[in-house]
């Protein structure tokens, strides 16, 4: 064996002992790769051939070893066929040349050409060689063999070029075309291949195609790692650099295309349960609009199984509906990657690369998974910022509109916090308060005494129970209705005090009291004259009258004695609202049962139970003893007008700290929502069905709480149509300091 036979089978034992370790760490570290399968098989085939080789050199060497040296020729050219068929479809299968079926097909073909080498290894067909006398072995291969070797490898060579950009390191690249140049070798030259140079060439090669592989899949991953964290993180800067979403979702498209170094990249948002196409970069901006359904397009998956997914060849390995338009002719190398947050897919980031740019790998799905996680809260946060400034648009809007209504309006208004501290005062409060600076000073310092509520505790339970408050305050010889109401909720933070100029309505007021309380005198004296005349008529003509003539007498009297007891309760409201009331000591269980006295009768006609519920130890209070008997004996005989037959009308009394309660509450037909605020009004009566034919005046109420209002007390009522009304008066219990008697009030 010459020296150069010899350092041949060194180098290419070293070499394969070399590339050997690799290819196992290969297939420990991802064994599901077709790239690395089929690396794997051109290894094997590449170990047969260099065994055979050995084992062929070696027994020429040695001599008399022909049967020997008869296997390892046979195994050569089976690792030889297998190495040549191997190298072409790990070159197609690392440029993403052919899709599934083509690797079936691979495996199929591969498997037959070996099971047919190694039917002619088996046969008794022994192959061409012969051994030299100095040991050397010369081997041959037949002419139809050279071509089709030939032909496997040339493709293999015009593939790799021709896709070399798919191909992730150039050291594959020179390492599959430095193998298919051995194959060459070994084939055209059989001084050469006598030498052993074509297969050390590719042994070499292999070893080259090793290294690259592990390089690029385990050392480039290991040391890229903090690279890629750092690209995460400044791709993470460059997002939560901006607020606007539009350009949030622009830069995350450009980052995710960039550090990827991809052609293009795109962004879906969850719309209500459809993908919207909302950014793209350096692509077409006519695309953004575009919808996908969720499980449609590549996104559309992604979405739904919330797990990134990625196609090699988005023409040849995606049969679904297209992600956008004329994506099957432009697209390649394609990743779309769910964007979660909160457990919500807030949408899908898909980075696109062209048709003959490179192949995606399991990092650049790694990497992008890092990415989206912060995209997603990139994109919550910019929602945020967005629904945040629109809020905070509307409350600017709200403000001015509110603060343009304040100001402009004529009605002093002020605003309190909880410390009684004006927080906004309009400039007709300042102008009320001699144009003074009010915001932050205290309520008692600008305004008299006397313009505050007179009793601040019973403004503070009219505030808790009604949230509102309202009192007549004069200011300069102005009467002013104040309204008072708690500013904030649930919890109040102060107080807000709106005053209603109600001078000229006051006046008014009192010009139509005098007028109405002039004619109700006027009217007396006539009208009691026709009183007395018609019942002068009716005791001296009863006898020559006919019932016709009765019966309209008789009308005429009930007529009249209405409009008498119309023009009493007219005199009678008028004098309580005078304030020229007679005080002194009442007792209240006699007030309650005299003014139910007078109606026991009526009840009783009606069918309605009249129930009297007093305690003896009530305490008595200061009033005019006529005027409080007049405001109970309103309220029993409505209660009593108002409830039908088998009804029940309840009078009761208890004492609720220092003051005195009176219910009066029936089984009635009720009072309407929409009339209990007006029940009060003089004149006014509430309609409601099967009401109609009950007389009334419409005084009555108003009476009661004009003697109510007089006594400082107060009155309010619960009803229901249909089940009845309850009226609560409350007045002072009498205090230890004697009143005066005829004190006006």
């Amino acid at each position: 064996m010459s020296d150069a036979n010899t350092v041949a089978l060194v180098i290419n034992s070293l070499t394969i002992a070399l590339a050997l370790p690799m290819l196992m760490l290969l297939l420990w570290q991802d064994s599901r790769s077709g790239v690395n399968l089929f690396f794997g098989l051109l290894m094997v085939m590449v170990i047969v051939w260099s065994t055979g080789m050995l084992l062929g050199r070696i027994s020429a060497y040695v001599g008399n070893l022909t049967s020997l040296t008869e296997w390892g020729v046979r195994l050569l050219q089976i690792g030889f066929t297998g190495a040549c068929v191997g190298l072409y479809l790990f070159a197609v299968i690392l440029s993403g040349g052919q899709g599934r079926f083509f690797t079936r097909l691979a495996v199929l073909a591969i498997l037959v050409v070996l099971a047919y080498q190694g039917f002619i290894a088996f046969s008794t067909v022994a192959p061409a060689f012969d051994v030299q006398p100095d040991g050397t072995l010369r081997y041959s291969f037949g002419s139809a063999a050279t071509v089709i070797y030939a032909s496997f490898v040339l493709m293999t060579l015009a593939v790799t070029w021709q896709r070399r950009r798919k191909i992730r390191d150039r050291g594959l690249v020179i390492g599959i075309f430095g193998f298919g140049l051995g194959v060459l070798v070994e084939l055209i030259s059989p001084e050469l291949r006598n030498r052993s140079i074509g297969i050390d060439l590719s042994a070499v090669s292999s070893l080259v195609m090793s290294y690259s592989m592990v390089r690029v899949q385990i050392i480039e991953p290991l040391a890229g790692r903090a690279n890629q964290l750092k690209a995460v993180r400044d791709v993470g800067l460059a997002i939560t650099s901006h607020v606007r979403l539009e350009e949030v979702l622009r830069t995350i498209a450009g980052q995710a295309a960039e550090i990827l170094q991809a052609n293009g990249a795109a962004i879906f948002l969850n719309q209500g349960g459809t993908l919207e196409l909302a950014a793209v970069h350096n692509m077409p901006q006519a695309f953004i609009g575009q919808r996908l359904a969720m499980g449609e397009g590549l996104a559309g998956r992604a979405a739904v199984t919330r797990q990134s997914a990625r196609v090699e060849d988005y023409r040849r390995d995606w049969t679904g509906q297209a992600d956008m338009p004329f994506a099957k002719e432009t697209f390649g190398a394609v990743i779309a990657a769910p964007l979660i947050f909160a457990d919500e897919v807030m949408g899908v980031l898909v980075v696109i690369e062209g048709p003959q740019g490179r192949r995606f790998d399991r990092e650049d799905v790694r990497l992008v998974d890092l990415l989206g996680p912060q995209a997603a809260v990139a994109i919550t946060n910019s929602r945020l910022f967005e629904r945040q400034r629109g809020l905070t648009d509307e409350l600017e809007a709200a403000k001015n509109q509110l603060e343009t209504v304040l100001t402009s309006t004529e009605n002093p208004v002020i605003a309190l916090n909880r410390r009684c501290e004006i927080i906004f005062a309009n400039p007709a409060a300042a102008e009320l308060f001699d144009n003074q600076s009010l915001t932050g000073r205290r309520i008692r310092e600008i305004a008299p005494t006397s313009i505050l509520p007179t009793n601040p505790g019973l403004a503070l339970r009219e505030l808790n129970q009604r949230r509102v408050y309202i009192y007549e305050v004069t200011i300069r010889e102005r009467t002013y209705l104040c309204h008072v109401g708690l500013l904030g909720r649930p919890r109040a933070q102060g107080f807000v005090a709106v005053l209603n100029d109600i001078t000229q309505l006051k006046e008014l007021d009192r010009i139509k009291n005098q007028m109405i309380r002039m004619t109700s005198h006027d009217l007396k004296n006539p009208l009691s004259a026709a009183m007395f005349h018609i019942e002068l008529l009716q005791e001296e003509g009863a006898g020559l009258f006919t019932d016709e003539m009765r019966e309209d007498i008789n009308t005429v009297w009930t007529q009249l004695h209405r409009m008498n007891r119309i023009i009493r309760g007219i005199l009678d409201l008028e004098r309580v609202q005078s304030g020229t009331l007679t005080f002194e000591e009442c007792v209240v269980g006699d007030i309650i049962r005299s003014s139910a006295h007078e109606f026991e009768d009526q009840a009783a006609k009606r069918g309605v139970k009249l129930l009297i519920d007093v305690p003896d130890s009530l305490p008595t209070v200061t009033g005019d003893r006529q005027q409080l008997v007049q405001a109970v004996s309103n309220l029993i005989e409505n209660a009593v007008k108002f409830t039908l037959e088998g009804g029940t009308v309840r009078v009761s009394a208890e004492r609720i700290e220092d003051q005195v309660v009176i219910h009066v509450a029936d089984t009635g037909i009720g009072i309407p929502p929409e009339a209990q605020p007006r029940i009060f009004e003089r004149f006014f009566r509430a309609k409601h069905p099967g009401a109609e034919q009950i007389s009334g005046t419409g005084l009555g109420l108003s009476l009661v709480k004009a003697v109510i209002d007089a006594h400082k007390g107060r009155i309010w009522l619960e009803s229901e149509v249909n089940k009845g009304t309850t009226m609560h008066l409350v007045l002072p219990a009498r205090q230890a300091t004697e009143m005066k008697k005829s004190e006006p009030v």
